[in-house]
């Protein structure tokens, strides 16, 4: 039976840094990689697929301010800098 809300059953897991209020990308760094390590340490992940981060940039009182490349062109979708080949026999 259906409710109004329809069958949708969310999957994934969301860290919400909502409470942390505008902090630095520094800070954002230091509790990303925290919370991480909780996820490996307390949680026991061990593998991720297709993470997603989503920022909303803005400058040190809150208001919000657009991504630019170096050439002046604003952004709103990047991919990874980090590389790492998809098969997993390289560390071999």
């Amino acid at each position: 039976m259906k409710n109004g809300r329809g069958d949708f059953e969310p999957q994934g897991l969301t860290i919400s840094y909502k409470e942390l209020g505008t902090i630095s990308i520094d800070e954002l760094m230091h509790a990303l990689i925290e919370d991480i390590h909780a996820l490996k340490d307390l949680y026991n992940v061990q593998y991720v697929k297709g993470p997603r981060l989503r920022l909303f940039v803005t400058n040190e009182y809150g208001e919000v301010v657009r991504v630019r490349r170096p050439g002046g062109g604003s952004i709103s979708y990047m991919d990874t800098h980090h590389y790492r080949p998809a098969c997993r026999d390289y560390d071999l």
